[in-house]
C-alpha cells in the first residue's frame, strides 16, 4: 500500500453533509490520497483528476454562495460587517494563498522527512472506504471555545459534527448565561449535555469545617443548573488532602459520605455523577484505577461511576490496562499530554490514541474532548474534530482487543 506523506485540511463539498465542511486530506507516496470529512467522518480515496474535481467543485460552490452569503451577513449585523470589512479584504489575499499552497502540496507532495502517523494505510486505487462506525458520543468541552458564549458553542460543536457538548457551571457563570436558554438551543439542535461542576477552588473534603461547606453547596449548586439544563450526567472532582504530605486515609469517610449525600441529591433529578480520576499530583489520593473502583465501590450508588481522564492517566502506566481495570465508566474525558504537559491537542501529545481508542470502541457512553483556547476561534474544536475521525479510523484497524469497559446504560 502507498505510503503516508503529509495530512492537511481543505474545504471541501461533502456529498454525505450535503455542504461544504473542512476535510483532512492525506497525500499518498503515489497518486492516490484519502479525504476525509471532518463532520461525518466518511473517507474516500481519490486520484489526482478527482480530488481538483473536487476541490474546482468546492471553490465554485463557494464563490456562488458568497454573494449571499455577505448580503445576510451586513443585514443582521450592518455596524459589525462595516467594522471588519477592512480586516477580512487584506487579509484574505493571505487565506486563498495558503489555500492554494495546500492544494499543491497535495498534488505534487514536496520531499520533505516523513512524520510517524498512525492513520492507516492508503488503498491502491480510488473509491469510496469503509463506513467507521462507533457506538460513542462525542462531546466538545467548552474549555476549547472559552471566550464564546455556550450558545455559540452549541451551534458551532453541531456544525462540526459533534453530537454535544460539555458545559461548565463556571463558564455558565462567568457568561451570566440563562440555563433555559442553552437548554433549548441544545434540545434546539438535539445535543446532548453534561456539565463540569464547579471544581476550582474548592476540596469537598477538607479539614477546614468553612472550605468543606463551601465547596458542598457549589457542587449542589451544580446539579441544580444540571437539571435545569437537562443534562444527563455531571462531571466532578474527588477531594483532595488538606496539609501536604498528610495520610490520605483520613479523608475516604469524608469524600465517600459527601458524594453520597451529592448522588442522592442528583437522583432527585435523574442525573448521574462521573466522579475524575486526578492526575498523580501532591495531594490527591484518587490517581489509580484501584483507587477509582474503591471509591465506586464505598458509595455504592447506582448512578455514581468513573469519569475516565485519559491525560489524567498516571506517565508510564499501559493505557489499556488502566482502561480495563476501572469497573464502571460512565464518562470520557479525551486529550493528549506528555511527560510534562496535560489536555494537549489530540495528536500534540505522545499517548498511543489510537490504542486508547481500540479499547474502547465498545464503549457507548459520551466522549468529551478536552483542552484549553482562550482566545477566539473554533480551531483547536475543528482540529480536535478532525484527529478524533482520523484516530478513530486508525483503531478500527489497530490489533489492540476492546477493553471490557463495564458501564451504566450509555450517554448522557
Amino acid at each position: 500500500m502507498p505510503k503516508l506523506r503529509d495530512r492537511y485540511e481543505v474545504a471541501l463539498h461533502c456529498g454525505y453533509c450535503h455542504r461544504t465542511t473542512s476535510h483532512s486530506v492525506v497525500s499518498g507516496s503515489g497518486s492516490v490520497s484519502r479525504v476525509l470529512c471532518i463532520v461525518c467522518g466518511r473517507a474516500t480515496a481519490v486520484d489526482t483528476l478527482q480530488f481538483m474535481e473536487q476541490y474546482v467543485d468546492s471553490v465554485m460552490r463557494r464563490l456562488l454562495a458568497k454573494p449571499f452569503e455577505v448580503t445576510t451577513e451586513f443585514r443582521r449585523q450592518p455596524r459589525e460587517f462595516i467594522t471588519r470589512l477592512p480586516g477580512r479584504v487584506l487579509t484574505k489575499t493571505f487565506r486563498v494563498a495558503a489555500e492554494l499552497r495546500t492544494t499543491v502540496d497535495i498534488v505534487r507532495p514536496r520531499r520533505r522527512r516523513l512524520r510517524e502517523t498512525t492513520i492507516p494505510p492508503l488503498p491502491i486505487r480510488p473509491g469510496a472506504l469503509p463506513v467507521v462506525d462507533r457506538r460513542c458520543r462525542v462531546l466538545l468541552s467548552a474549555p476549547l471555545m472559552w471566550v464564546h458564549p455556550p450558545e455559540e458553542i452549541l451551534t458551532v460543536a453541531h456544525e462540526l459534527g459533534y453530537d454535544g457538548v460539555e458545559l461548565w457551571d463556571y463558564h455558565l457563570t462567568e457568561m451570566a448565561s440563562d440555563p433555559e436558554a442553552v437548554a433549548a438551543r441544545a434540545q434546539a439542535l438535539k445535543m446532548v449535555l453534561t456539565l463540569h461542576a464547579m471544581s476550582w477552588d474548592l476540596n469537598t473534603t477538607s479539614r477546614v469545617d468553612a472550605v468543606r461547606a463551601v465547596s458542598m453547596e457549589a457542587l449542589h449548586q451544580s446539579i441544580a443548573l444540571a437539571a435545569r439544563l437537562g443534562a444527563g450526567l455531571v462531571v466532578m472532582h474527588p477531594g483532595h488532602v488538606t496539609m501536604p504530605y498528610d495520610d490520605a486515609e483520613r479523608y475516604w469517610p469524608g469524600l465517600v459520605a459527601g458524594i453520597r449525600e451529592l448522588a442522592a441529591h442528583a437522583a432527585e433529578h435523574g442525573l448521574r455523577l462521573g466522579v475524575e480520576h486526578m492526575e498523580p499530583r501532591q495531594g490527591e489520593y484518587v490517581v489509580t484505577a484501584d483507587d477509582a473502583n474503591r471509591l465506586v465501590r464505598e458509595v455504592d450508588r447506582d448512578n455514581v461511576g468513573t469519569t475516565l481522564d485519559v491525560a489524567h492517566i498516571p506517565w508510564g502506566t499501559d493505557e489499556v490496562a488502566f482502561i480495563g481495570a476501572l469497573e464502571r465508566i460512565v464518562h470520557v474525558h479525551l486529550s493528549d499530554a506528555d511527560e510534562t504537559r496535560l489536555h494537549l491537542p489530540l495528536g500534540e501529545g505522545s499517548r498511543n490514541l489510537v490504542r486508547v481508542l481500540a479499547a474502547l470502541r465498545d464503549y457507548e457512553g459520551t466522549i468529551a474532548f478536552e483542552g484549553h483556547s482562550m482566545g477566539p476561534g473554533l480551531e483547536l474544536a475543528r482540529w480536535n474534530k478532525g484527529q478524533f475521525e482520523e484516530l478513530w479510523r486508525g483503531a478500527e484497524e489497530a490489533q489492540v482487543p476492546a477493553a471490557p469497559v463495564p458501564q451504566t446504560n450509555g450517554g448522557a
